[in-house]
């Protein structure tokens, strides 16, 4: 098996003032395997995916993604191009969803900015334009494929609160 390192985090700190969350932590994450960061409450896991995803910007180390023969020094990438530019994106502990609406909903929930955009913010949907109904079929398109992926396309017109 060919082992090639997929994230490199070196001497990652992070300071908050005079508090250290994160003092010189390094590990290397390897394509096609599970790599976990476990610790106490209050030992600095959060910080470091906040640092990963670009939330803080840390205060020394070095973060390098490495996938589909690109390189990415994270930790010199600005917030919003990790996300766009590396695909690395974090996900929260307390999922909150709207439980009175269906699966498929929520997701389209999850495609507000673009589709409020899209449409010229809503005025296209309220004028009923093309451009609004076009971006509303790709954001269902693009719905249902999440759920293709999980495997949950079955459950797409369900009442989210519902489901375990």
């Amino acid at each position: 098996m060919n082992r090639e390192a997929l994230l490199e985090v070196e001497n990652l700190s992070m300071r908050f003032g005079g508090v250290v969350a994160v003092d010189g932590i390094s590990f290397t994450a390897y394509g096609r395997e599970i790599t976990a960061i476990i610790g106490p409450n209050g030992a600095g896991k959060t910080t470091v995916f906040n640092c990963l995803t670009g939330f803080y910007r840390p205060t020394g180390g070095s973060l390098v993604l490495t996938y589909d023969g690109k390189t990415f020094r994270l930790e010199r990438l600005r917030g919003h191009r990790i996300a766009r530019d590396a695909g690395v994106a974090r996900t929260f502990q307390n999922v909150r969803l709207f439980a009175g609406m269906t699966v498929l909903e929520n997701l389209m929930v999850a495609q507000h900015a673009v589709l409020t955009r899209a449409s010229y913010y809503n005025f296209g949907g309220l004028l009923g334009l093309k451009r609004h109904h076009d971006a509303e079929r790709a954001a269902i398109a693009r719905a249902r494929e999440w759920l293709d992926i999980i495997g949950l396309t079955d459950r797409a017109d369900e009442v989210a609160g519902n489901l375990p």
